[in-house]
């Protein structure tokens, strides 16, 4: 199978030499890694000359920048009776790699955000997996992908498998099987797919194009004056080729450059400047330029990173900053996520601890928004019970308070069941203890009466407001049975037999609302 060095500077073009290319007979990619992708536009695209291009090394900076840092945590998925409960993986030692320090030498922050860039631009990211005699996993050193050629094992025909070469610092050729290393891929449109294509590889025309641009904008800006013509001379003039060529000379010495860009010059004998070439604007440098750059900022991560990096005259508009924040993360980001935590699960996780082990990012930290959407939002999942005050807190990086571990719910939020209406928090009826029963055999005091009044005086408050919503609906003209049975948490039947009532008269404006009562009590 041909290497995939597709994109090396020189220093790399010789590991191609060595593994499998000579000067004598060499291979396409070894003439690709010492002069790059020949492309229409004349300029050669390597990945040493895609990263001098302005656009492209915003766009590939954003995106790593973003996906480093998210936290990136092993989490542990238990079941505990009827519950799913999620939790941090603290006790394993993979939390640690992923989380803080994968490596001697390298934090968390700083490896991803290599891997992440050269999964961008090469479409392929590796590292070594350290193991010890157990198998468990200690550290995680990155690999070069631009030194990795992936080849087949066919010692058994039936069963190939894959493993890699990688040529070293030193220009040492290591192999390495698939246990030994976690290969993550992107932009899979090569081959059977398992390895991802360069997207400066895929976008090369692109890419050579805004060079062209880039530096024909320079040249005409070391050329200040725009000499991009002719000098002409009277038919009477004297002025012999010697003195011509002085004049072109000290033009170009005193009035050339952009730190000349302004002087003044006079013409002897009647000379005259005939333009030859076109300026920046005349030639559509400008547009040529914006144009091409957007491209290659499409080719990254699409129209939400373009209004990331202020780009474009017609961008998407968005209603909150949350809105553009999330498209930005689920056509931008996500992509690259889910492929890092679909391979941590296949490399770095046993197959025994798949069903319980799994990876994630923690997109909050590019999701949060601004402080009062932040706010806006923890106060709808505080009143709706998803999160106490003290989750809060952990989210915002503050400390915890005594006490504020408690989950609310609205106070008008009946829960039906088994016909009995009761709020949440109190003993569902029907599913007290004998203990419980017995107790409340006892005569009751008349502290204990005067609360059950007040209870009850609730219940009849939140089954009234219930029926007065059925009521203000059915005023609308667009009442139905479903309506009834999820405002009511009654049953279909009884809603449906409200509805038919509402039809054929025997259930009359004076008696409709007593009707909704007992529904909405569990009477009917």
């Amino acid at each position: 199978m041909a290497n995939h060095l597709t994109l090396l500077d020189l220093t790399e073009a010789k590991a191609a030499i060595k593994m499998d290319s000579t000067l004598a007979n060499p291979s396409a990619d070894l003439v690709q890694a010492l002069i790059g992708f020949p492309t229409a536009a004349g300029k050669p695209v390597t990945k040493e000359t895609a990263v001098r291009v302005a656009s492209f090394l915003s766009g590939v900076k954003l995106l790593a920048n973003d996906i480093a840092k998210m936290p990136l945590i092993l989490r542990t998925r238990t079941i505990n009776g009827d519950r799913v409960r999620t939790q941090p993986a603290l006790d394993n030692p993979l939390y640690a790699l992923l989380a803080y320090c994968p490596n001697e030498w390298q934090t968390s922050y700083q490896l991803r955000w290599f891997l992440a860039s050269q999964l961008i631009m090469s479409g392929n990211c590796y590292c070594q997996v350290i193991r010890d005699q157990k198998g468990q996993i200690l550290a995680l050193n990155p690999l070069n992908a631009w030194y990795i050629s992936q080849k087949w094992d066919l010692t058994v025909p039936a069963k190939p498998k894959p493993y890699w070469v990688y040529s070293d610092l030193f220009g040492n050729l290591r192999t390495f099987q698939q246990s030994e290393s976690w290969h993550t891929t992107s932009t899979n449109l090569e081959g059977s797919g398992l390895n991802g294509a360069a997207i400066i590889a895929l976008g090369k025309e692109a890419l050579s194009v805004l060079m062209a641009a880039e530096e024909t904008a320079g040249r005409n800006f070391a050329n200040g004056l725009g000499m991009g013509g002719f000098l002409t001379t009277p038919a009477e003039s004297t002025i012999d080729e010697p003195q011509a060529q002085n004049i072109v000379d000290n033009l170009k010495k005193n009035f050339s450059g952009s730190q000349n860009a302004g002087k003044f010059s006079l013409l002897p004998g009647g000379i005259k400047f005939e333009k030859m070439s076109f300026n920046a604007q005349e030639s559509q440098l400008i547009e040529s330029r914006k144009w091409n750059a957007e491209e290659v900022v499409r080719l990254l991560g699409g129209a939400p990173l373009l209004v990331k990096l202020g780009m474009g005259d017609k961008n998407t508009t968005y209603a909150s900053s949350s809105a553009f924040l999330e498209d930005y993360f689920q056509t931008s980001l996500m992509p690259h996520c889910v492929a890092l935590e679909q391979t941590i699960m296949r490399d770095l996780i046993a197959v025994k601890d798949r069903s319980t082990l799994y990876a994630k990012h923690d997109a909050s930290i590019i999701l949060r928004g601004s402080l009062r959407e932040r706010a806006e939002t923890y106060e709808i999942q505080i009143r709706s019970g998803q999160l106490t005050p003290n989750d809060v807190n952990i989210l915002e990086d503050r400390d915890t308070v005594d006490g504020l571990d408690w989950h609310c719910l609205p106070a008008n939020t009946a829960v039906f069941n088994d016909g009995e209406i009761y709020i949440p928090g109190q003993d569902i009826p029907g599913k007290e203890t004998p203990e419980e029963d017995a107790a409340d055999t006892k005569p009751e005091t008349p502290a204990e009466e005067k609360t059950d009044k007040k209870v009850t005086a609730r219940l009849l408050t939140i089954a009234n407001s219930l029926a007065e919503r059925v009521e203000r609906k059915e005023l609308k003209g667009a009442l139905d049975a479903k309506f009834v049975s999820e405002v009511l948490a009654c049953s279909p039947q009884a809603a449906e037999s409200y509805i038919r009532g509402r039809k054929d008269g025997t259930i009359t404006n004076d008696n409709a609302h007593a009707m909704l009562m007992k529904m909405a009590q569990g009477e009917l």
